[in-house]
């Protein structure tokens, strides 16, 4: 065994130098290969996902066209049937206004044939002619007509009794304002029947009562019952529905049937004095001649 080391030759050493060269180029170039590998697998990773990316948002464009092609057939066929029905509900009101206007035609022929008054148009006023309110959305604010003076009322102003109105040919009862009934309709069904003054005065006799204790009957006497309208207190615009708006008319009623009832008993009175005064006057010279000789 030997205790040195050769010495290399030149020509080892430099043979040695070369192989270090060589492993050096080579492992640069494995280096290189790697590299180049890896940056073409991240290419061809980058446009596997950007494909991938285009095919997801070309499912997505197409999705979203069929989704508003689907709406795009929903609301034609909406649209369509939303037409169809105005259609059909434009057709059934021009038949039922054609078919009104006829009626209101034939009615009004009929009307002027038996020689009644022109029936006049509806007045659509903002507010309530009896209260003065605003009309609204409301129930209780809704617009109504008196088919008596054709003006617009509301629904507390309307009076709950329907009369028939013969001034314009309307025998069937129809919807009135509560100030037609009190000022108007009751004073035409009070006078309806008159009777002569003698005759009620007799009645009233008969049956022995005062004028105040029973009804008495009408005399035909025409009474004046339209009374200056109150003008409304700043509390009473802003009321509820809860407020009734009908007491002043109430109060006007009342007075109106006081006025009328006072009326009626001195009319009664003047009849009855004048009835029971020419019957004294005939018999005063019968009760004061002599006796007959």
């Amino acid at each position: 065994m030997a205790f040195f080391k050769l010495r290399k030759t030149e020509a080892e050493k430099a043979e040695q130098r070369m192989q270090k060269e060589l492993a050096r180029a080579a492992k640069a170039q494995r280096k290189r290969a790697a590299k180049e590998h890896k940056d073409q697998q991240a290419r061809l990773k980058e446009v596997n996902k950007e494909a991938k990316r285009q095919e997801k948002k070309e499912r997505k464009e197409a999705k979203q066209a069929q989704k508003s092609h689907v709406q795009a057939v929903k609301v034609a066929k909406k649209a369509s049937k939303t037409r169809i029905r105005l259609a059909r509900k434009a057709e059934k009101q021009r038949v039922r206004a054609h078919r009104r206007q006829m009626r209101r035609a034939r009615a009004q022929a009929r009307r002027e044939a038996a020689g009644v008054v022109t029936v006049p148009s509806f007045s659509k006023s903002a507010a309530c002619f009896v209260c003065g309110k605003q009309f609204g959305k409301a129930l209780h604010k809704r617009r109504h007509h008196c088919r008596q003076c054709r003006e617009s009322c509301c629904l507390q102003c309307t009076s709950s009794t329907r009369r028939p109105v013969p001034m314009y040919g309307l025998k069937k009862p129809q919807k009135i304002c509560v100030v037609c009934e009190t000022l108007v309709l009751n004073e035409n069904m009070a006078t309806n029947q008159p009777r002569e003054p003698a005759d009620a005065v007799r009645d009233l006799a008969a049956g022995r009562t005062r004028p105040h204790s029973a009804p008495l009957p009408p005399t035909g006497v025409a009474v004046a019952a339209s009374t200056p309208r109150r003008a409304r207190s700043a509390k009473s615009k802003g009321g509820s529905i809860w407020t009734l708006p009908i007491r002043p008319l109430l109060k006007r009623k009342k007075s109106a049937e006081q006025l009328r009832n006072r009326k009626m008993d001195l009319d009664l009175q003047i009849e009855k004095r004048a009835l029971f005064g020419g019957r004294a006057v005939e018999l005063q010279p019968q009760a004061i001649a002599p006796p007959a000789p």
